[in-house]
């Protein structure tokens, strides 16, 4: 079986898309798989957005907590 993987920008067109691949003899449509983000990709995506505090030391950052 040969896959084909196409992106598609604009959600509006998905059910057209669909239904013309649908009715296509041969083509079976797989739906997109959802994995859960594990603790490392969701550290690395805070990164990556900016979610992420910097102290220059701990004695900054347990005064910054209160503690």
């Amino acid at each position: 079986m040969t896959q084909l993987i196409i992106n598609v920008e604009d959600a509006a067109l998905l059910p057209s898309l669909r239904k013309i691949l649908g009715s296509i003899k041969g083509i079976s449509i797989a739906e997109e798989s959802k994995t859960k983000k594990n603790g490392l990709q969701l550290a690395l995506e805070d990164a990556r957005e900016g979610r992420v505090n910097h102290y220059d030391s701990a004695d900054a950052l347990f005064k910054t907590l209160g503690i």
